[in-house]
């Protein structure tokens, strides 16, 4: 063979074999043989949304529901009732009840003319955690007597509390407050001399536990009445249950069983039902309520009756 042919020969044999260990080489696109670089899977779930609280916390007097509509708060609660609902006024809040009771029987009547019950919300941290909160001052403005003696004015008991509500649980509707109180009379007003007023001082422990279902709210109360610097008075047990249901959007009635006596069950005895009503207009709540003693110890009927009027101040929005 001629050198110049043996040459071609031999250039041919050499590019196809460089061809061949090239497809080896390299994939079928010509890429470098390589493990291909898969895009990252988009399979994963997407995170979970919270589902929405079946019983949202509403607001105290007229709030706004899940629709945007305003609302009665219906929660059993103090006033008109004695027996009062865990929760508090919102942080900066202020809300002050404006009332005029009385307490009707055939040998001792009680009316308090004016009787201011004012409240502000706190929101205090508590071992790390936000607790909201309510300050509470009340007194009332009074006029009572025994037996057909005349009528003896003044000012009476004040007392001072904070309502810790401790638990909230949107999802079942349960929540729970403390509330520790202490009543005492008036410094200056002479309120114990004029029967205005208990001697000595009241120390108020209770629990106020509420429970909310779809038409109705109930409401619990627990506490014990200790007195302070006055042997002649006893501990006491104080036991309320409530019942609320809106009847309108700006209406709701409230009624409510309530008993104290010592924990014996043997002295200082009363047990009373009681109705309220409250009615919103506007920025302000109207209440009533009409009760009678079912059981005293003091061998008398008692007819409570009163009204009042629920003012909301809320913050300014920053």
């Amino acid at each position: 063979m001629e050198p110049a042919r043996r040459h071609i020969v031999l250039t041919l044999i050499l590019a196809v074999l460089l061809c061949a260990f090239g497809g080896v080489a390299r994939g079928d696109d010509g890429e470098p043989d390589q493990q291909k670089q898969e895009p990252p899977t988009t399979d994963a779930p997407p995170p979970k949304v919270p589902a929405p609280p079946l019983f949202p916390r509403h607001r105290r007097g007229i709030y706004l529901n899940g629709q945007g509509l305003e609302a009665i708060d219906a929660t059993p609660q103090s006033p008109p009732l004695d027996t009062d609902d865990p929760s508090v006024p919102d942080k900066g809040a202020y809300e002050i009840n404006l009332s005029v009771d009385t307490d009707l029987a055939r040998d001792l009547q009680r009316v308090d003319l004016l009787f201011v019950d004012a409240n502000y919300g706190v929101l205090p941290k508590i071992a790390g955690h936000e607790v909201p909160a309510q300050l509470k001052l009340e007194f009332p403005v009074a006029a009572a007597r025994e037996a057909g003696n005349p009528f003896q004015f003044g000012v009476g008991a004040t007392t001072l509390g904070l309502k810790l509500n401790f638990f909230d649980n949107e999802q079942t509707g349960l929540s729970a407050s403390v509330y520790p109180q202490l009543e005492f009379g008036t410094p200056g007003t002479r309120a114990v001399q004029k029967g205005l007023a208990e001697p000595g001082q009241t120390l108020i422990l209770p629990l106020l536990v509420a429970k909310e279902f779809k038409y109705f709210t109930v409401v619990a109360n627990g506490g014990v009445e200790k007195p302070l610097h006055d042997s002649q008075r006893d501990t006491l047990g104080a036991f309320g249950l409530g019942i609320g249901l809106a009847l309108t959007r700006k209406i709701a009635v409230m009624t409510e069983v309530r008993s104290e006596s010592t924990f014996d069950l043997q002295r200082d005895r009363l047990v009373l039902m009681n109705v309220g009503v409250i009615h919103g207009v506007r920025r302000a709540i109207l209440y009533a309520h009409l009760g009678r003693s079912l059981l005293s110890d003091d061998g008398l009927v008692h007819t409570y009756i009163g009204i009042g009027l629920k003012v909301i101040i809320k913050p300014p929005k920053t």
